[in-house]
């Protein structure tokens, strides 16, 4: 059985405590997948009615610091942490590609600006307020060790 934890605190250089160390068996080189913990809930386009949730892994992590009761794992691809596009990010490369796509330059996306000055009409406010990036690994994620075969 494959052994899972939580993530219990965030350091940095991408590097994350999880809550199980020496004493549950965890090895330095171990590698865990990182998700959150309550999963997505996944609706039925045609019924309208939920289907379950399903795990959505935001990185995967490998230890390379091994105490009793914690360890310590690199992030190897995580969302914002590793790299990846964030929603600011992204929010200009659509505003570019519509631009290009219509050949206006005056085109504004509008909906995913983390900034406190944000124009009060978008789709933050559309959903009742600021949008959560959900790739983002946080405290409280489950970490669930991957078997390599």
């Amino acid at each position: 059985m494959a052994l899972e934890g939580k993530i219990a605190k965030i350091l940095g250089n991408n590097e994350v405590v999880i809550n199980r160390g020496r004493s549950q068996g965890v090895r330095q080189g171990m590698l865990f997948e990182i998700f959150a913990a309550e999963g997505e809930e996944v609706w039925d386009p045609d019924t309208g009615e939920t289907l379950g949730t399903v795990e959505d892994v935001k990185a995967r992590a490998e230890v390379t610091e091994v105490k009793d009761r914690l360890a310590i794992a690199r992030l190897a691809n995580a969302g914002p942490q590793a790299g990846a596009l964030g929603i600011g990010d992204m929010q200009e490369n659509l505003q570019r590609m519509f631009g290009q796509m219509f050949g206006d330059s005056n085109i504004h996306i509008q909906g995913f600006s983390s900034s406190e000055n944000a124009d009060n009409e978008d789709l933050e406010n559309l959903f009742g307020g600021p949008l959560q990036d959900l790739s983002k690994v946080l405290v409280g994620d489950a970490a669930r060790e991957i078997k390599r075969n």
